[in-house]
């Protein structure tokens, strides 16, 4: 399978991204998670092992994320994970990505708004992958992380 990722690397350098690391799926897919030179933004690129990989900007998973101009803060905007991609641990992969670049650039706070929820059911997988990292999440969806009020990755 290395040849296989060592491709999907040099076609995210291609087009002008830097790999920030790289892991293996409990299904046993590879994970590359990447960003853009200027954004703060983490995309993951899913290599399978047939060889088959999804593409940026078509189905690549996305956490869209900036940085507070004005704090030392990181703004996360929305996470995309779509169809059969959830529920299979590539979103707590990307947060731990996210989480571990907070902590090496000393952010003191992440913020957001976690989205709407189409079921209670889906509204409390919501609650619980937030939680599960430390957020807090208010009366109104909005959700903070501090780094020292959470002290593992999952």
């Amino acid at each position: 399978m290395l040849p296989l990722i060592n491709m999907q690397i040099n076609l995210i350098q291609e087009d002008g991204c830097r790999v920030m690391n790289i892991e293996r799926t409990r299904e046993g897919n590879a994970l590359i998670l990447y960003t853009t030179s200027q954004g703060c933004d983490i995309f993951a690129r899913i290599v399978y092992p047939s060889g088959v990989a999804t593409r940026r900007y078509l189905n690549d998973l996305a956490m869209f994320v900036q940085k507070k101009p004005h704090d030392n803060a990181y703004k996360l905007l929305y996470i995309r994970i779509l169809g059969d991609k959830m529920n299979c641990g590539y979103g707590t992969l990307m947060m731990n990505q996210l989480l571990a670049r907070a902590k090496q650039n000393k952010i003191d706070y992440i913020e957001g708004h976690m989205q709407d929820a189409t079921s209670q059911e889906h509204d409390a997988r919501l609650r619980h992958f937030y939680t599960k990292f430390g957020f807090t999440i208010d009366a109104d969806r909005q959700i903070l992380w501090r780094p020292e009020e959470y002290c593992h990755f999952y």
